[in-house]
């Protein structure tokens, strides 16, 4: 066994402060270190897959960071891993659990079939893997190794954790005082225009584009809403989110956290936003003050046929207030969707921003032209050239 402040120690030196990640009791020694170590900063996730949007968001800085999970919870992380991670070329070294190792110590049923596949589903998505270091003189060269590959390819490492890998830990930092409070959700949703005379998504983000403020990153996310924003005018500061549906919000939210100093406009929908709505919690309790959240809402999968959701019957702005956002607004008009972006100026975020819309897009509607590496790239180094020019709250 090694100690976690072994392991940590060797990390920090190679510039791996940013982790993410879900609880496992093999990973509890190494996660209270992280939590306890000032250096480092450590967010936890509602699920696997927002673990890995949130570092992917995180590396827009600069950097690679580090996802833990158990292998129960790597399926979750699949198609992050797999449509986010690897079209954009984002490197991050997970730290996968390996419960029911064949031959290992016995667990429980749930872990039986993850534990006979959780290496070969790593060499499934292609992601190279090291055993997870158990002496002290191994730390260094597993994480070189990780490091040269990650730096080289910029692509996803993982280092497979055996039970009992590290020493027990407790954790040092004390819990939040209690103190006695309320909560009250307050959100009245109008809706005063017939959905066939809602504006269409590409009107709402025409808006959008003209209300941005300078230096804002605008993240579309994955389906219509990329292709739209990009049709309007490709521009450096602008993410085209592909595949890895509903990890939008967690995106924004890691890269918010990474680049304080910038505004993020996550521009979300209902269909994507239903399907990971772990990420409103998340972005609630963490409270980035530089996170706009729009979702464009036509109560449809619109990408893929106009299929129906369930958004029509949701107060979706409650649901935000309930989970911490500060600020939330609903609209089925697009001036007042105007004046909504304005009172959220230079003000403390997050904000939530709901505007219903029509169904459809344009019939030949194209598709990006840069490649989706390309697009990090581009917006890395507009990050890395404008760090001087920071958003700054009026309150």
């Amino acid at each position: 066994m090694i100690t976690a402040d072994q392991f940590l120690r060797v990390c920090k030196s190679q510039g791996l402060k940013n982790f993410f990640g879900t609880p496992c009791s093999y990973l509890k020694p190494l996660i209270n270190r992280v939590i306890d170590d000032q250096e480092i900063f450590y967010q936890d996730a509602t699920n696997e897959g927002d673990a890995v949007a949130m570092a992917c968001g995180a590396n827009l800085a600069g950097g690679i960071a580090v996802v833990m999970c158990q292998n129960s919870g790597l399926g979750n992380a699949v198609n992050a891993l797999t449509s986010l991670a690897y079209p954009f070329r984002f490197p991050l070294l997970l730290i996968v659990t390996h419960r029911a190792e064949p031959g290992g110590v016995p667990d429980e049923p749930q872990h039986e079939l993850m534990g006979s596949i959780t290496k070969s589903l790593l060499d499934t998505m292609q992601i190279p893997w090291s055993q997870f270091p158990e002496v002290e003189a191994e730390i260094v060269p597993v994480i070189n190794q990780a490091m040269q590959y990650m730096k080289e390819k910029s692509l996803p490492y993982s280092l497979v954790m055996r039970k009992d890998s590290l020493t027990p830990c407790a954790l040092e930092t004390s819990e939040q005082t209690f103190v006695p409070h309320e909560t009250a959700v307050r959100v009245c949703e109008k809706q005063q225009i017939d959905p066939q005379n809602r504006v269409k998504r590409v009107q709402a983000l025409r808006v959008l584009v003209e209300e941005q403020q300078a230096h804002d990153i605008l993240l579309a996310t994955t389906g219509k809403t990329g292709r739209e924003l990009y049709t309007l005018g490709d521009k450096k500061n602008q993410f085209y989110m592909v595949g890895s549906m509903g990890s939008a919000a967690s995106f924004s939210l890691g890269a918010a956290l990474a680049v304080p100093e910038k505004r993020l406009v996550c521009i979300d929908g209902d269909a994507a936003l239903l399907m990971r709505m772990g990420n409103l919690v998340s972005i609630g309790a963490v409270k980035p003050e530089n996170l706009l959240h729009v979702v464009l809402d036509n109560e449809s999968n619109d990408s893929t046929g106009g299929q129906s959701t369930p958004s029509a019957n949701v107060s979706l702005a409650a649901i935000a207030q309930a989970c911490g956002y500060r600020k939330v607004y609903s609209t089925d008009d697009i001036n007042d969707f105007r004046i909504m972006l304005q009172k959220t100026v230079r003000q403390r975020g997050p904000f939530f921003i709901r505007l219903r819309i029509k169904k459809g897009s344009a019939a030949n509607l194209g598709r990006p032209q840069i490649r989706p590496h390309e697009v990090k790239e581009r917006l890395m180094r507009y990050i890395a050239n404008t760090r001087g020019a920071a958003y700054v709250h009026n309150t």
